[in-house]
């Protein structure tokens, strides 16, 4: 295949709004008018004039459209012209974000149209900068659970009218009955319509399918709240006791440092709050949890669905089962298992500025990571990229009719940064 072909733009993902062909640009609807494939929603075709292309309609499940569209690329190659009309901006949350991941952006032809948070934050007089912009079509709900704070704006992707009424009913439990609901359906449509309400007061069915839903979240007295920070406070996990306890968790979770659509390591993940943390500070990122206990597993999937991070990966088994086989970290916690090939391995798979953060509480655990330290201490040039440390907390406890802080175990903690040495590149 030669250096043209590969770079011919035979696919065009152009974005289109409610009024249909009416709503493209001349330019968008002369590439509509030549095309030899087009993929498009059924109400994407009402009012398009007779094309020549072979229409083809959206299938579901989604990644059936996708590899039909994968399945175009040899004919484009060749001189076909494929086009895909999707709602809005193909690159927020849309089809375009998807398959710019499988296909060269050298093959491809963008055409945006304004997308549903920039229709709906002009019809609110919302700044965008200032609004949580996501999408819980066709995506997990629990992923508002994230969102859902105090006197926070969250503009959302909706799958049809039964959304609303989940949202409603996520909110109303949460202690969020007061915040205020816009739905907008059908923008920049003949059928636009909005329907302001509050989460108490919401009617079932009350939204037209195709929507955008806007929220101003108001907490009432005795809501959950639950921050993005490190540390969240032990009760908003369920587990059996292993848990890494909440101010040790914010100075582990601090030292991995959470960077956006990084890839994480919980292994020996216990109840998985260390990755969860993780997961809710970095946009984007994915922690992959090993435990080898089938009920944490269960407790980890549903502690990160409780706190709006669903896409966890979880793997059942020994952490030596997974090190060769899951994607390469960009930081690794170990809560459990340590030994010291344990830690070979994971040094060797980690990149240049890759860290390992690793938590012990056994003399034995002590052991290994002070060999560790003094093994690799002098191939740092910065304190801060290398650190051993004794964390110590103690609870307020009731002895008698008085008070006294009584010791929790001592947590001593490893944590490194991955630097070049003359070996390395």
């Amino acid at each position: 295949m030669s250096n043209d072909q590969k770079l011919r733009k035979w696919l065009t993902i152009i974005g289109i709004g409610d009024n249909g062909f009416e709503s493209l640009s001349s330019e968008a609807q002369k590439i509509c008018d030549s095309a030899d494939t087009l993929f498009a929603a059924e109400r994407h075709l009402q009012g398009m004039p007779k094309l020549q292309a072979d229409i083809q309609i959206w299938e579901s499940p989604f990644q059936k459209a996708i590899q039909k569209m994968l399945a175009w690329r040899e004919h484009g190659l060749k001189g076909k012209n494929a086009v895909i009309l999707a709602t809005g901006d193909p690159m927020h949350f849309g089809i375009g974000a998807t398959l710019t991941q499988q296909i060269d952006i050298a093959e491809l032809q963008i055409i945006p149209s304004p997308s549903a948070f920039s229709l709906a934050a002009a019809r609110l007089g919302w700044p965008l900068r200032n609004v949580t912009c996501m999408s819980v079509h066709g995506r997990s709900l629990s992923l508002l659970h994230k969102a859902v704070l105090p006197n926070n704006r969250i503009i959302t992707l909706t799958s049809n009218s039964q959304t609303i009424d989940d949202i409603a009913d996520l909110l109303v439990d949460r202690g969020f009955g007061q915040s205020k609901l816009t739905v907008l359906e059908h923008m920049g449509g003949d059928k636009q319509h909005i329907i302001h309400a509050t989460a108490n007061d919401w009617q079932i069915g009350a939204a037209a399918n195709f929507n955008t839903l806007a929220i101003e979240c108001i907490a009432e007295q005795y809501a959950d709240i639950i921050p993005n920070i490190a540390g969240l406070d032990d009760s908003h996990y369920l587990h059996d006791g292993q848990l890494t306890k909440s101010d040790i968790r914010a100075a582990t979770v601090n030292k991995l440092l959470p960077s956006p659509n990084s890839i994480m390591w919980d292994l020996g993940a216990g109840n998985g709050s260390v990755g969860i943390e993780y997961m809710r500070l970095a946009k984007g990122s994915i922690c992959h949890a090993v435990e080898k206990s089938e009920t944490r597993l269960q407790n980890i999937k549903m502690n990160a669905n409780n706190l709006g991070v669903p896409d966890i990966k979880t793997h059942l088994g020994c952490i030596d089962d997974f090190i060769k086989t899951l994607p390469k970290p960009d930081a690794v916690f170990i809560g459990g298992g340590l030994t010291e090939n344990l830690f070979n391995a994971l040094y060797d798979i980690i990149p240049i500025g890759g860290r390992i953060v690793i938590n012990v509480v056994t003399l034995e655990g002590i052991g290994t990571l002070n060999q560790i330290y003094h093994r690799f201490k002098d191939n740092f040039t910065q304190t801060k990229q290398i650190t051993m440390l004794e964390l110590s907390t103690a609870n307020l406890v009731l002895i008698g009719q008085l008070n006294a802080f009584k010791p929790n175990l001592k947590v001593t903690q490893l944590s490194l940064i991955k630097v070049a040495t003359q070996n390395d590149g």
